[in-house]
């Protein structure tokens, strides 16, 4: 029997998971930048934001790097917090991607699972 220090078998099946799925980002016309969005929400807006709200899709217009980011939160009370909270959150992005890849976050609310 083999045994890992906590977290390390996690991180680097965490890292092959995702890069398994950045690979395949492609084939299905999704932007990697969507794709790591997606993956690391968590670990880019910290647990607060990321409790009360998802990332739904990023779209870009006109071949530009920045985008627009569709969030879904479950009610109008977390709309309210996450609308004040978008430069946060945009920052936040820009920080973790060493560029801005978002400039708005449009919010729509859903029931989130």
């Amino acid at each position: 029997m083999q045994f890992y220090k906590k977290g390390s078998s996690y991180k680097k099946l965490k890292i092959t998971v995702e890069s398994f799925i950045l690979k395949k980002c492609n084939e299905y016309n999704i932007s990697k930048t969507e794709m790591r969005i997606l993956l690391n929400w968590n670990d880019i807006v910290g647990k607060d934001i990321a409790q009360i709200s998802r990332p739904e899709k990023l779209s870009f217009l006109n071949n530009s790097n920045s985008g627009i980011l569709y969030l879904a939160v479950n009610n109008g009370g977390h709309a309210i917090y996450i609308q004040y909270a978008i430069p946060t959150i945009i920052e936040k992005i820009s920080v973790y991607f060493g560029f801005k890849a978002v400039h708005d976050i449009k919010i729509k609310q859903k029931n989130l699972i």
